[in-house]
């Protein structure tokens, strides 16, 4: 009786079964799921169509309809293998039992409105009309022929919310209810590009908050990878899985992909089919489908931890967490075959895309997450890097220059930086590089620092002498990484400003990047974003009254590495000056190879390539792809391109002999007076 509580709105009819309940105890107030589920729903399509719901179909749905009755859980994530039922079981058969048996809203929460849209139409419409609670579908509004379906209110009071994983935050906010329903998990599993809260499935899971423990929440996906929200909520939540007795040697088994057998020598696809076997994994003797069917039939759960013994019972406790994970494979699918299986294994093992079809096969079939293989593409080694020297000396820039930039990387004690010389076709060459020490221990942090800042600043503008060239060369651009103690280097920046600005604070982002987001290219310019670049932008912080340089780090780091994988002579290759011993440059070559560049698979993003660090120095990494980019911006280019009329009239020479560019941002945010 305590499930009254859970209703709202209930029907006159729902309301007279618990007034006899009450008075006579001959009525259940409310039906478990399962039976609910085998007595109300017809299955609306395929090889079943027309006929009652029954587990015993897919003995799977017995054991977790049995484990959601039993309350025990608030969170269900249910993950198997496609055409198996899982939509049925985890999405239609849960919504329909919450709006007509409990009489309660419910919220399905969708990747987008048009899966809303399919959602409804094909999966739990045609449920609804198979059933007798189809007199309570919406004669008009959400719902009814012809109407919208993000809110589908019924006759009898609950309403039917759809929530979709786009567009912005508040299209989550504002809706409450104690069930969610969530299918595609893992394709909501990130944070929208314009979104400042969490990813969609917590924003969706922030719906049922007010309900505590009493909420119900639903997921149902096929897995992707062992990184996607499916499989890592299956592991954290209880991990259940699926034992079956032998009818060999009587042993309680899970059994897994390896031992479906036979197939793995065929010669031909008929072969395999013929040859594939279900096999026991402690006796190792093949099953019939017949004894397999069996077995499901008599099929106990366990969950992490657990295990059961040759008498049936299971020992350990139930984990304490609050998910149930809810797993099975092709063991447990009764509509497949092992002779069907075993063909489609041995066309996955011979396939021309062999990485897509064991995709297919582990994700499809067995329910198991893909685990795609990580490349190298950068096999870089710091020897060649120190090999690459011209013969100019250090601190001098060479004849032919036209642009000087510096890249500089912020630690508690040391500024690292890297000047980079830029001659045409993004010819480049390390003028010099060093650290500067801040004396932080004796000034504290912020003052430490400022004191090397100025330092920096001193050194860049007395300039570096240049072949040819009477006056020093001073730089056209100096990057500094602010992603530490930025506040610092915004004031720095701000002292430091003149006419034409020099020095910009930057900040990398990228999928490598430690406590940093991915980028995100902007679309256009506006308010917040004056210039888009090649793999940056600049950002005004109106806080601050400053710009911000937002780099993509991951295209800039492979940038440079392909600089230094050029062959020197060649346009586009980055040298170094010219040293008395080879082992000189050995500091600033593992630092250009602490990191590598490496492609993934990651659900929801496909192939990744990320920056993977392999050694902690990466310091003068940092500062050179930063001095890459601000060349980018002073107008380095790899391949020429038609310069715009303004920025070539800036390239008029000044009496000194250096070059007057002109920058996409030409003044700074702020004057000096500010």
């Amino acid at each position: 009786m305590v499930a009254t509580a859970m209703l709202t709105r209930p029907s006159p009819a729902l309301l007279d079964a618990a007034s006899r309940a009450i008075l006579g105890g001959q009525v259940e107030l409310v039906r478990p799921m399962r039976r609910f589920a085998e007595e109300e729903v017809v299955i609306p399509d395929g090889p079943y169509e027309g006929r009652r719901f029954r587990c015993e179909r897919q003995p799977y749905t017995r054991l977790a309809f049995d484990a959601i009755d039993s309350g025990r859980w608030s969170r269900i994530v249910g993950l198997g293998p496609t055409q198996t039922g899982k939509t049925l079981a985890f999405y239609i058969v849960p919504a329909m039992y919450h709006l007509f048996e409990l009489q309660e809203t419910v919220i399905l929460g969708v990747p987008d409105m048009e899966m809303a849209r399919d959602k409804w139409r094909e999966d739990l419409l045609p449920a609804i009309e198979r059933s007798r609670y189809r007199e309570w579908l919406p004669r008009a509004g959400g719902g009814s022929r012809g109407g919208r379906v993000e809110s589908v209110q019924f006759q009898h009071g609950p309403t039917l919310k759809f929530m979709s994983g786009g567009g912005g935050d508040k299209a989550r906010a504002g809706f409450t209810a104690r069930v969610l329903l969530i299918t595609e998990t893992d394709g909501m599993d990130m944070s929208g590009g314009t979104s400042r809260e969490a990813d969609k499935i917590t924003q969706l899971e922030a719906r049922t908050r007010a309900y505590a423990e009493r909420k119900r929440v639903y997921m149902e996906c096929t897995v992707s990878t062992d990184t996607g929200r499916t499989w890592r909520e299956y592991e954290a939540g209880s991990a259940s899985r699926i034992v079956l007795p032998c009818p060999r040697c009587a042993a309680w088994i899970h059994p897994e992909r390896e031992h479906l057998r036979g197939w793995q020598g065929a010669d031909t696809a008929e072969d395999a089919r013929e040859a594939a076997r279900w096999t026991c994994p402690a006796c190792s003797e093949e099953w019939t489908e017949d004894e397999r069917r069996e077995a499901n039939a008599e099929a106990r759960l366990l969950h992490r931890g657990q295990e059961i013994d040759a008498a049936g019972e299971v020992h350990g406790p139930v984990p304490r967490t609050d998910t149930l994970g809810f797993r099975w494979d092709a063991w447990n699918n009764m509509f497949a075959t092992a002779r069907g299986i075993g063909g489609d294994e041995w066309r996955a093992a011979r396939a021309a895309d062999e990485d897509n079809a064991e995709k297919e096969m582990r994700q499809f079939v067995w329910a198991l997450p893909y685990v795609a293989p990580v490349l190298d593409l950068s096999p870089l080694l710091w020897q060649q890097i120190a090999a690459r020297t011209l013969d100019v000396p250090r601190g001098h820039v060479p004849a032919g220059t036209d642009r000087l930039t510096i890249g500089v990387d912020v630690g508690l004690r040391l500024l690292y930086w890297v000047a980079i010389a830029w001659s045409e076709g993004a010819t480049g060459h390390v003028v010099d590089y060093d650290v500067i020490e801040a004396p932080t221990d004796s000034l504290g942090v912020e003052r430490g620092l400022m004191v090397a800042f100025r330092e920096l600043r001193d050194l860049a503008l007395e300039g570096w002498p240049m072949e040819g060239v009477g006056v020093p060369r001073v730089p056209d651009q100096v990057w500094i990484d602010a992603g530490y103690q930025p506040d610092v280097i915004y004031v720095f920046v701000r002292e430091s400003m003149t006419a034409r600005q020099v020095f910009w604070p930057a900040i990398g982002r990228g999928a490598g990047q430690q406590r940093m987001l991915s980028y995100t290219r902007p679309k256009q310019t506006g308010a917040l974003v004056k210039h888009i670049g090649e793999g940056y932008h600049v950002a005004a912080l109106k806080d601050q009254r400053m710009y911000l340089l937002e780099v993509n780090a991951d295209h800039w780091k492979s940038w440079l590495h392909a600089r230094v994988s050029t062959p020197v002579g060649e346009r586009g290759a980055l040298t170094l000056y010219a040293t008395a011993a080879p082992e000189a440059h050995l500091t600033l070559a593992k630092h250009l190879t602490a990191e590598k560049q490496v492609e993934e698979y990651i659900a929801g993003k496909g192939s990744v390539i990320r920056w993977e660090r392999i050694r902690k120095a990466n310091h003068y990494f940092d500062a050179a792809y930063n001095a890459c980019a601000a060349g980018h911006f002073a107008g380095v280019r790899l391949v020429e391109q038609p310069r715009p009329k303004v920025v070539a009239r800036a390239q008029a020479r000044t009496e000194e002999g250096r070059p007057l560019v002109r920058l996409p941002i030409d003044r700074p945010f702020v004057s000096r007076r500010d």
